[in-house]
């Protein structure tokens, strides 16, 4: 009995086992564009995972988590996510849906994932089919001056020009627009945490109300706040290319092998109404031809 006793004890003493599993998914908040690319994600994977929502806690350790749980590979969902998750060293990171997709990136050479921009060669047919010829962007370099340049070289093939305002912050936004105010057709509102996200994107749409110039954006979310058209992803998409990542780094990639993407799939949307009144004729069936 005692040699029983003394086993209970020494047993109890032991430390317990890691919680052990493979995929490590850490989401911004609750929302059902984030459960559509998850479901991408386990299309294209199957392994055990743990979700952690950050928006269900006052504070989370997540580089605690990580060290104590060991989990294979993380993937972020969200701006404050994949924030989170850069301080993890030394584990693979895919971040799926961050507008700071790129900022993420630097100095952090564990990071990959899907970026939340198709090619400047998808936006630029828009334009050329609502004859808009000078496009106004507003922008944090930080985020966006390489997809920058790349979209200034495409214009410039097909005779359009760019207008560019860089930002620091939100604040700045408004007074860049206001700049623009007579020197552009349009307005590309880029993915960017800081020239597309509350109040700086309501700005966006001001200055199309007021200039009678159209919004081209990247988010159908945005058609009912006053953007003209969008160049909408495919987020189920977006969770395979993710979902895929994650099957590389769990067969034995390195995360240095495996490239960031742009989005494979996208659909053109637009909002009747605003068209209207900006007096615009958009036919989608157009884009298709040119492909």
């Amino acid at each position: 009995m005692k040699r029983f006793v003394l086993l209970i004890i020494i047993t109890l003493m032991l430390p317990l086992p890691a919680w052990c599993y493979d995929l490590l998914i850490v989401q911004s908040q609750r929302s059902p564009v984030y459960d559509e690319v998850l479901r991408g994600v386990r299309s294209a994977v199957h392994c055990s995972e743990r979700i952690i929502v950050l928006s269900d806690y006052n504070e989370i350790d997540l580089v605690r988590i990580a060290r104590e749980e060991n989990p294979v590979v993380i993937v972020t969902l969200g701006d404050s996510a994949l924030a989170a998750a850069r301080k993890v060293r030394r584990m693979p990171v895919v971040a799926l849906m961050a507008l700071s997709f790129r900022a993420g990136m630097a100095g952090n050479t564990a990071i990959t994932g899907v970026e939340v921009q198709s090619g400047p060669e998808h936006y630029l047919p828009i334009f050329a089919a609502i004859k808009a010829r000078k496009i106004g962007i507003v922008c944090n370099p930080a985020r966006n001056s390489a997809y920058v340049r790349l979209a200034r070289k495409a214009a410039a093939e097909l005779g359009i020009e760019l207008v560019v305002r860089e930002v620091a912050t939100s604040r700045d936004v408004a007074g860049q627009l206001n700049s623009l105010a007579g020197l552009v057709d349009a307005l590309w509102m880029l993915p960017d945490s800081v020239a597309a996200s509350g109040e700086a994107a309501d700005a966006h749409f001001l200055f199309s109300a007021g200039q009678k110039v159209p919004v081209v954006t990247f988010s159908s979310a945005y058609l009912l706040s006053g953007a003209a058209i969008a160049l909408e992803l495919d987020r189920l998409e977006i969770g395979k290319q993710g979902g895929d990542m994650v099957a590389a780094l769990l067969e034995g990639s390195d995360v240095s092998e495996i490239a960031p993407e742009q989005p494979r799939k996208t659909a053109v949307r637009s909002n009747p109404s605003v068209l209207r009144r900006l007096n615009l004729t958009f036919d989608v069936s157009v884009l298709r031809s040119s492909e």
